[in-house]
């Protein structure tokens, strides 16, 4: 791979022909935006019944996403502040947040089951706040530490049995909404707690205290022999590192890491889901600290207390602590060799297809999710590992069955569609080429030496016929791994999608699977893009994304527009349809549409295509404004891209006499079209083909650079 996988060339002037989803954590919610959803939740319902024989955690913060690094583009989904709500096993907690102090107290009384909200106080500073759940925790700006006080008395059998139980359905357990943005997993905080067993009844009374304490004195705890010193340090580490990014670090010069990776091996089921938790924002946008935990086998760790837990609670934090540490890229080689396996067939499988077999093996909706959040990660890495996960057994066809089975139900912007949608869009990524034994060698006719090179060249498309090339392995009834990634009914799925869904992070993922499987140049490409207009009519569903907002919608649409643009025999149908959404774009075109320099480039190439091969088409398209705009941009270098092809574009008008004479009726004069800058880039994008043309013509091996 290159150092920027999402760019290729195409044809003999450079455009996005492939894409890898990189997804940013740029449009991430910040503290302060999270409680003020989490304030309108509470102000809807003061005072909410206990579901399910649980209490919720009085004080969890809303959790935060990350998918990779911000220097990334992708269209990402806004983040909501949401609230993790724990089971009988989880303690209960409360939170501070930096730069802002909140204070809540609750009682919940053990004859009705009912919380009172006694208090919010909301104190207004400059920096962010974190969420809580239900309630909210605060830590002013001198760092002062203020205790409160939660006090529950839990009685329910009920709760109690619900607790004991591991195989808690996906139905029962309490799920976490959390709405990607960023492709990391969510940071967990809770308070520390003191936890007391009554005798033969089984009910827990808790206490919440939040002390005055250092993260050196609470990573001391972690190597206590008392799992109460233990517990309690670790949920002070799990809200110091959601409240500070600098505990982060001190976590990591204090050895905290390895202290809480042991954690997860004991038997405490309260233990493991705390250290899990404080692991979870430990390493949240923390390289580090994510290779820290590889270091100290805390992967192994990880996957084993996963592979031997039932607990949808410990399932969350854990696969929910997969999905922050998958975007070090560092890790991940190891995490698809060693975590993919196991994922896919205990989560994946079972959760994806509906049968008796998998009745024991119920998946909380959440584990999935941070599942597929984590897959998601693990599929823009390189070739080797894309490989892997395109031959995992299940791994597909459980993504596929998903969004098929979502698509039925009229669910299309489920929140794990978009990551399912993704990962197909990451793993059609230069399919052809990395998996050769699915796409057979198709012979092409041999071109006379002789032939009229210019007939060939970016400036007089061919308008001969096309053999007609069969590929049968796109219509087989039963596709199964790899050969679901190129099939018709993909293809169908994804057009479906664009249709209905109204994510644009999932639009932008369909739109980048087709144009991924029509990059190549090759038979197969070719075969594809008709498949895509000719029958399965996808031109009216694609052509007004050409249109869209938003930019990386735009782009993706703009790139597959011009892929498919490639096939003869498509144009005439494309004309009609595209011309008139690409002028248009092209005529609006203002100086600061910089950020759309790549789109508008593709969109002039486009538009000297359809224009080239359907001329009566391409006449209705001529007029002032277009020519104004596309000279205007000619002359700007700061269109790197787009100015070369407007340049061409105007060129080209004035050579071809049909066009020439429709814009000589309307006043124009040759000036505008040929002169200095326009030659420049005719006279460039001449060379190049020239260079490409005499690469082709040498043998394997011969060329030198």
């Amino acid at each position: 791979m290159t150092d920027e996988p999402i760019r290729s060339a195409m044809d003999s002037v450079s455009t996005e022909d492939t894409s890898l989803v990189l997804p940013s954590d740029k449009k991430q919610h910040t503290g302060q935006q999270r409680v003020l959803e989490q304030v309108k939740s509470i102000k809807r319902s003061k005072s909410k019944m206990v579901k399910s024989g649980s209490l919720p955690s009085p004080s969890t913060p809303s959790p935060a996403t990350e998918f990779s690094e911000p220097k990334f583009q992708f269209s990402p989904g806004k983040l909501n502040g949401t609230s993790f709500k724990f089971s009988e096993s989880s303690m209960m907690t409360s939170q501070r947040a930096t730069g802002r102090s909140l204070s809540l107290r609750k009682s919940v009384r053990s004859q009705n089951q009912r919380e009172s909200l006694r208090s919010l106080t909301v104190k207004s500073q400059s920096n962010g706040m974190k969420a809580s759940g239900n309630g909210f925790g605060g830590r002013n700006t001198q760092k002062s530490m203020r205790s409160s006080t939660v006090r529950y008395n839990r009685t329910s059998v009920q709760s109690m049995m619900r607790e004991n139980n591991p195989l808690v359905s996906a139905s029962q357990s309490q799920s976490i909404n959390i709405k990607p943005s960023s492709i990391q997993s969510q940071t967990v905080s809770k308070a520390t707690i003191t936890r007391s067993k009554s005798e033969g009844s089984g009910a827990y009374g808790a206490t919440v205290e939040m002390p005055d304490m250092t993260l050196e004195e609470a990573v001391k705890k972690l190597t206590l022999s008392d799992e109460s010193s233990q517990l309690l340090g670790a949920s002070f580490i799990q809200h110091q590192t959601f409240a500070e990014d600098k505990a982060k670090e001190e976590v990591w010069r204090l050895a905290g890491i390895p202290a809480l990776i042991q954690l997860l091996k004991s038997d405490n089921l309260q233990l493991q889901q705390t250290a899990a938790s404080a692991l979870r924002n430990t390493v949240f946008k923390d390289t580090n600290n994510k290779l820290e935990v590889e270091k100290c086998e805390g992967i192994e760790a990880i996957l084993t207390l996963l592979r031997n837990t039932n607990v949808a609670e410990t399932q969350k934090q854990l696969t929910g602590l997969l999905w922050n540490l998958s975007s070090a890229e560092e890790l991940k080689p190891e995490l698809i060799e060693n975590a993919m396996p196991l994922l896919t067939e205990s989560i994946l499988v079972p959760y994806s297809f509906e049968t008796d077999i998998y009745t024991s093996k119920l998946v909380d909706p959440e584990v999935f999710y941070n599942t597929t959040g984590c897959f998601r990660n693990l599929s823009c890495a390189s070739e080797k590992e894309r490989i892997s996960m395109r031959n995992c057994t299940g791994l597909i066809d459980s993504l596929v069955t998903y969004v098929q089975t979502h698509l039925d139900r009229g669910d299309s912007d489920d929140k794990s569609v978009e990551n399912c949608v993704c990962i197909l869009h990451n793993l059609s990524y230069q399919l052809e080429k990395e998996a050769p034994d699915h796409f057979p060698a198709f012979a092409t006719p041999d071109v006379s030496p002789h032939a009229n090179k210019s007939s060939q060249s970016i400036f007089s498309p061919k308008r001969t016929k096309t053999q007609k090339v069969s590929f049968p392995a796109m219509e087989v009834d039963k596709p199964k791994g790899v050969n679901w990634l190129y099939h018709q009914k993909s293809l169908q799925l994804y057009l479906s999608l664009l249709s209905c869904s109204q994510k644009e992070a999932t639009l932008e993922a369909c739109c980048g699977a087709l144009q991924n499987l029509t990059a190549s140049k090759s038979p197969v490409s070719t075969v594809i893009s008709e498949t895509i207009i000719e029958k399965l009519y996808g031109l009216p569903i694609i052509s007004p994304l050409l249109n869209s907002a938003n930019l990386g919608l735009q782009k993706t649409a703009m790139s597959l527009v011009g892929n498919i643009s490639r096939v003869a025999s498509l144009r005439s149908a494309m004309a009609t349809e595209i011309l008139p959404r690409v002028s248009s774009m092209v005529s609006s075109v203002t100086p600061k549409m910089v950020e759309s320099d790549s789109s508008i480039s593709t969109a002039c190439r486009v538009m000297h295509t359809l224009m080239m091969a359907e001329p009566n088409v391409g006449k209705t398209m001529l007029n002032q404004k277009l020519i104004d705009s596309l000279s205007a941009l000619s002359s700007n270098v700061f269109f790197e891209k787009a100015r070369k092809d407007a340049g061409v574009l105007l060129w080209s008008l004035w050579r071809e006499k049909d066009f020439q004479n429709v814009l000589k009726k309307q006043g124009m004069n040759k000036d505008t079209f040929k002169n200095a800058v326009t030659a420049t880039a005719y006279q460039g994008v001449q060379a190049h083909e020239r260079k490409l043309s005499d690469v082709q013509s040498r043998s394997p091996g011969e060329y030198r650079e």
